[in-house]
């Protein structure tokens, strides 16, 4: 619980804490040039990050496709595509105290990437 002084969060009330969070958006390959995927910018699950660490906490940020620069001091690990991410995070989640997913994860992959692009 956050301790609350004045309507302001204290600083350091996360402190202690190990934050991971998902950000962006998966690209999941059709072949070598195509993917399937959305604009999502990165900012929420960034701005999520800052506010954690603004908080005291650690913050683990795993990163699909973004638009803006990840915030300082993060772990980043970069993804593609959602197996990607959820190997990622599968694989940090037991140092994890709490996890925000922003990520927007494909909800769609193909069978068979193409070796060739396609005409």
């Amino acid at each position: 619980m956050s301790k609350i002084i004045v309507g302001r969060v204290v600083a350091d009330d996360f402190a202690g804490e190990t934050v991971l969070i998902t950000a962006g958006g998966t690209r999941e390959a059709i072949d070598p040039v195509r993917f399937i995927g959305n604009r999502s910018s990165g900012r929420m699950g960034f701005a999520l990050a800052e506010a954690a660490q603004r908080r005291g906490a650690r913050v683990i940020l795993i990163c699909a496709a973004t638009t803006v620069p990840p915030p300082a001091a993060c772990e980043i690990v970069r993804v593609s595509s959602a197996a990607e991410m959820r190997s990622a995070v599968l694989e940090r989640l037991s140092e994890a105290t709490l996890v925000v997913m922003a990520a927007a994860v494909s909800d769609y992959t193909v069978k068979e990437i193409a070796t060739q692009k396609l005409k």
